[in-house]
């Protein structure tokens, strides 16, 4: 069985462009822990396309490696990959459509996409889009209205965002209303932003797995976040903690698994759990997101193995270890 693991930043997505030192750093760390997951797994040929900028990755002799010079074109050089491959694992920003764009080509080539449809990775790209749909099945999401149609900020404290933006991206933290106009005059297009209240409380991801409307949580993981000029950092994620809330953020993931039926495989949810442990979703990422890193060696689970067993039925989640691990972000 061939898979072909295709993490964008490090594989190519930038040829003939630079590539931010920030973005390599978090690409490797992620394809790192998800190439020592595979390597785990028998009966798996491994193909990889890397930037051949980005060499510093521990990469086994027995994985088939594709050089991508700065000459190359990823457009035509990913399709040729997909053909040689049985399993496709694309991980890659869902902004500009990005991710989307990756899994239709898996689709229109009949692979199998170790990742939910497209459709549904382009939903969760788009932070207005996936608030709206929770609403819509009353799962609650922290109020997020299109910038465009602001006239008044909808709290006191207000964070605007790019509407497909990943994480912490260009964001824009509004501490007063009389800040609101000033921040406007920044952007170019106030259609590409949404605008959400400053939520106090804890700043959570869960890390789980999804098929058809069932939902398996693997971690909850603390956010460590800092403010600089007017905007959120995430710094790093404590990965595995506060399990007394267990049963609350399982049920949480269920009510999203039904909404969202067409989610598939690895999803982070990004939420905010207030003083009264009342919990908050702020967007959802359909991909591998920083705190995969981390969770094997807090779990002992492989999350890589129990992706595959998807495929054919449900996943066996059973931690072997039990500790928090911290996954500093480069």
């Amino acid at each position: 069985m061939k898979l072909l693991v295709f993490e964008y930043i490090t594989g190519g997505g930038l040829a003939g462009q630079a590539i931010p030192a920030s973005l390599a750093a978090e690409g490797r760390m992620m394809l790192q822990a998800l190439l020592n997951d595979l390597q785990d797994i028998p009966n798996l040929q491994l193909l990889l396309p890397q930037d051949a900028r980005c060499t510093d990755v521990n990469i086994s002799s027995e994985i088939q490696v594709f050089r991508v010079k700065q000459t190359n074109d990823i457009q035509k050089l990913l399709p040729e990959l997909i053909t040689q491959a049985d399993l496709v694992w694309p991980i890659a920003p869902e902004s500009r459509g990005v991710l989307a764009e990756i899994a239709q080509q898996v689709k229109n080539q009949q692979k199998t996409l170790l990742l939910s449809t497209p459709d549904m990775v382009a939903l969760c790209a788009d932070k207005l889009a996936t608030a709206q749909k929770l609403n819509q099945h009353k799962i609650p999401v922290v109020k997020t209205l299109a910038l465009k149609n602001v006239t008044k900020p909808p709290h006191s404290a207000c964070v605007i965002k790019p509407r497909d933006g990943e994480g912490c991206d260009g964001n824009q933290i509004i501490s007063c209303p009389a800040e609101l106009t000033p921040a406007l005059h920044k952007l170019d297009d106030t259609r590409d932003y949404i605008i959400q209240p400053r939520m106090d409380g804890q700043t959570l991801s869960l890390s789980a797995l999804f098929k058809h409307g069932k939902s398996w949580l693997l971690s909850c993981n603390q956010q460590h976040m800092t403010i600089k000029n007017q905007q959120f950092h995430l710094q790093a994620c404590s990965v595995n903690v506060r399990k007394q809330s267990h049963q609350s953020y399982q049920n949480l993931l269920d009510q999203v698994a039904t909404a969202l039926p067409e989610l598939w495989g690895y999803i982070g949810i990004d939420l905010i759990e207030t003083a009264t442990q009342d919990l908050q979703i702020l967007e959802i990422n359909p991909r591998l997101t920083t705190s995969y890193a981390g969770i094997r060696q807090a779990t002992g689970v492989n999350v890589a193995q129990q992706v595959l067993a998807l495929l054919e039925g449900e996943p066996y989640i059973k931690p072997n270890q039990d500790q928090t691990v911290k996954v500093v972000i480069p």
